[in-house]
Parts: C-alpha cells; structure tokens; sequence
C-alpha cells in the first residue's frame, strides 16, 4: 500500500491530462485473502488511475509467459522460478500502446514500485522524448 501511497504522489506533481494508469491488484501475500477495500482503493483517487482486482494473477501469467517465450525482446536476462509474479513493480508505455497478442514492451519497468519512484519520476518527465524515438505519432506533431 505504500507503493500506491507513493505512486499518488507523483501523480499529483504530474499533471499531464494524457497519462493513463492503470493499477491491477492482486493476490500475493497470505494477507491477500480478497480484494482490496475502499480504503486501499481510495491511496489512488488521481481521475487518470483505474484500479483492478485481478484474483487469478492472470496478468502475471501472461507477462511471464511472453518474458520466457522472448526475453531479449523484454530486455530480460535472469533466470525466473517456475513460481514466478510479476507484482509491486510499475511499467511506463509510450502514449498510444496496444496490447496485441503479447505485452508490449515498456520503455521503463521496476519495482518494488515504493523504491523506484525517484526513476519513475524521471521516466515519466522524459517521457515525451521517449515517444517520439518510438515514433508515436500523438508526440510527433508539430
């Protein structure tokens, strides 16, 4: 709940209307009996965030399976234990990503998210330069 705590913060000095966050909660801990209360929900109350309970981890699943079928395209180069989740990291994609048949790439990834808010922050300030080396066409006009 820090890292959500934490992730509010640089929301509210990043007013940028075109961010979109999207929060997907899951189960991980043994304290992780159910979906998260209003309380919890409410770290997050930034309009551009939507929140999600993903009580499967399906979306861990797929990103480790993607990561494992192609790792260099995911610039990752360690080895991940057959009970792998992906959780408490944040993931930065250029404006206009499309989830096709794997993730995309992110431009920046890490956690836990409470520790790397200082790297988010400058990834989220360079992020239009990011987009337009990635040819995002939403960045390129003039």
């Amino acid at each position: 709940m820090q890292g959500a705590s934490a992730l509010q913060n640089i929301l509210d000095k990043h007013p940028d209307p075109t961010l979109r966050v999207l929060v997907v909660w899951e189960p991980v801990i043994p304290t992780d009996v159910a979906r998260p209360t209003s309380g919890t929900l409410g770290r997050l109350h930034d309009p551009r965030v939507a929140q999600y309970w993903d009580g499967e981890r399906s979306l861990s699943r797929e990103m480790v399976r993607a990561v494992r079928a192609d790792p260099a395209r995911y610039h990752f180069e360690r080895e991940m234990p057959e009970d792998f989740v992906v959780w408490d990291v944040v993931a930065l994609f250029p404006p206009g990503t499309v989830w096709e048949s794997d993730p995309p790439v992110p431009t920046y990834y890490g956690g836990p998210v409470v520790e790397v808010m200082d790297a988010l922050r400058e990834a989220l300030e360079n992020r239009p330069a990011v987009a337009r080396a990635l040819g995002d066409p939403e960045t390129e006009r003039p």
